[in-house]
């Protein structure tokens, strides 16, 4: 099937609930990366540290790690469709924390009620892999995420024309900036979260397919952790190198991603315009290679595409280190390709290794341990960065992606029958 015709017409990815996901994430992905550009400095210029920013990212990232288990388990039992429309309401309730923070102890609060909310974490991934077949999964994940790089090409100038003085950030001026930002991604929120309401539950009737209780799961942790663990003895051995190779990259690169924008303009001298263009650019380049990637995948097996990932967060970093304007645009674009390759491809194998009626569990066990390993390395590169050598967490991510690139080599491969 050629890339038009899984595009449109009665073969079409767009359908169903994978085109009311993806109405909500051109709403929320068009004005997220609005306040993410600069969402650092803004944090820091409310009181907190370098380090401090560490701290407060491992606290929402307990806080994400805490409910995934009862997502995972909710999303199984009772369906995939409630969930998942009521805690986006509250998501976008959060950003108001954003807007409004006197200080960065609001930010935390924030970030807490925010993470909290992305209880349907699991849910979400699971409905969207049981929207598309097999054969559609790579061209449907990989043209979502280009579609969203398209969309978010204009919210790195928005910023800069929001928040910028000068070519500069510079506080207080600059928060006024910040903080209509952050308005302008809780209406984009709140109006995806109405839109979700007309989703369709994709898990097969099992007799409990109704309104589940949220207190309940947490109530019932033990047993909620134990039946999520028992995912792991009924899915393929690829499914737990997959799980362990996206638990260790995904930490570093969060962990990392954090301090892009500070040690960009506070170490490389980069302009805030500078980053701005950058950042708009890389959502731009990016689009054509993950597309045509994205049909190549479902025609020709993900895991070369996954190893393609790994590998090329090496050079990324490495040039990102020592980058002046036009070396960080290529770092910034090799940085984002390989991301987002890495990503899809994650996503599309854990759909074709794990069936339909584990999936919420399966993904709430590994967004568990990735949120809480996730954690922790927010800790240590902070540390790093503010007490070691800046430098120094960027060098870590690119030496990290050797070998768990190597693990995804020698212990992952695509299974022969994909679950559908």
């Amino acid at each position: 099937m050629g890339l038009s015709e899984q595009l449109r017409g009665k073969n079409s990815v767009f359908t169903g609930n994978f085109l009311v996901l993806i109405v909500t994430w051109i709403l929320m992905f068009s004005t997220q990366p609005i306040p993410d550009t600069y969402s650092s400095l803004y944090f820091l210029s409310l009181g907190a540290t370098p380090f401090l920013l560490s701290v407060m990212f491992f606290v929402g990232s307990l806080a994400i790690a805490f409910v995934q288990f009862p997502g995972g388990y909710l999303a199984d039992k009772h369906g995939r469709r409630w969930l998942i429309a009521t805690m986006s309401f509250g998501l976008a309730l959060s950003y108001l924390f954003f807007a409004f923070a006197p200080s960065w102890q609001f930010i935390v609060l924030g970030m807490v009620v925010q993470n909290f909310c992305l209880l349907y974490m699991p849910a979400l991934m699971a409905m969207m892999l049981d929207s598309l077949s097999p054969s559609k999964r790579g061209t449907g994940l990989h043209f979502q995420s280009v579609l969203m790089s398209l969309i978010a090409l204009p919210a790195p100038l928005v910023a800069a024309a929001l928040v910028l003085v000068n070519g500069e950030y510079v506080s207080p001026q600059s928060d006024g900036g910040m903080r209509v930002a952050y308005i302008i991604v809780f209406v984009a929120y709140l109006a995806a979260a109405a839109l979700r309401i007309k989703l369709k539950e994709t898990l097969p009737s099992n007799g409990e397919i109704s309104r589940p209780r949220i207190l309940k799961a947490f109530r019932e942790y033990p047993k909620v952790v134990r039946e999520s663990w028992q995912v792991f003895g009924k899915v393929p051995r690829s499914a737990y190198y997959l799980f362990l190779t996206t638990i260790g990259i995904n930490s570093l690169v969060a962990g990392c991603q954090i301090f892009f924008v500070v040690y960009a303009t506070y170490v490389l001298g980069i302009s805030g315009e500078q980053y701005a263009i950058v950042m708009a650019l890389m959502y731009l380049s990016i689009a054509l290679p993950a597309i045509l990637a994205g049909l190549k995948m479902d025609l020709g097996g993900r895991k070369r595409f996954l190893v393609l990932g790994y590998v090329l967060y090496v050079p990324a970093m490495l040039l990102f280190v020592v980058a002046n304007f036009y070396l960080l645009l290529v770092a910034l674009f090799l940085f984002g390709l390989g991301n987002m390759l890495r990503v899809n491809s994650s996503q599309v194998l854990l759909g074709d290794l794990v069936p339909r009626e584990l999936r919420g569990k399966a993904v709430g066990f590994l967004q568990f341990f990735l949120y809480l390993a996730q954690a922790l390395t927010y800790l240590l590169v902070g540390f790093l960065y503010a007490f070691v050598a800046a430098w120094l967490p960027f060098v870590l991510l690119a030496v990290a992606a050797i070998p768990l690139g190597l693990v995804v080599v020698f212990r992952i491969s695509d299974p022969e029958v994909k679950e559908v």
